[in-house]
């Protein structure tokens, strides 16, 4: 599960920005020692608290054999699934009319640059794992404003 998705909490920030979350390539299934299936929060209180044990089962969304009512509360991003959902130009000053391009760099790196001057960074974010700088300019996209609401 580790580098393969986004975590619990990263999924919920996104749904608490706005982001829709219902059309996730993967679902997290939670459940405690007896098999019940739990919602996120009740699994990071058990884990927080030491209540039960919980156990977690990774599954593609389309494919697995769960009930798939669970998609929209429980479905995780890929790295595919944030890239799907980072705006491939931008505008942030609509009345200078330029427009800023999505770069990614498999080394490191994703940044908006402007079309017609790739010295001009508008936002650049680096880091050693690319899921992890896809989900924070995901991140900075919606709250600038470049993503709308539940999209």
């Amino acid at each position: 599960m580790k580098n393969q998705t986004l975590s619990i909490e990263q999924m919920q920030h996104l749904q608490k920005i706005g982001v829709d979350t219902s059309n996730a390539s993967m679902v997290l299934i939670a459940t405690d020692n007896d098999g019940c299936t739990l919602d996120w929060e009740e699994a990071l209180d058990y884990m927080k608290y030491g209540q039960s044990d919980v156990y977690f089962k990774l599954l593609d969304a389309e494919m697995g054999d769960y009930n798939h009512s669970y998609r929209e509360d429980c479905g995780v991003f890929t790295l595919q699934d944030v890239i799907d959902k980072l705006p491939k130009f931008i505008t942030p000053m609509p009345s200078k009319q330029i427009r800023f391009s999505c770069f990614i760099n498999i080394f490191g790196g994703i940044k908006y640059v402007n079309e017609d001057d790739v010295n001009d960074v508008l936002k650049l974010i680096r880091g050693n794992n690319l899921l992890e700088i896809a989900y924070e300019m995901l991140c900075w996209c919606v709250e600038n404003g470049y993503v709308e609401h539940n999209s």
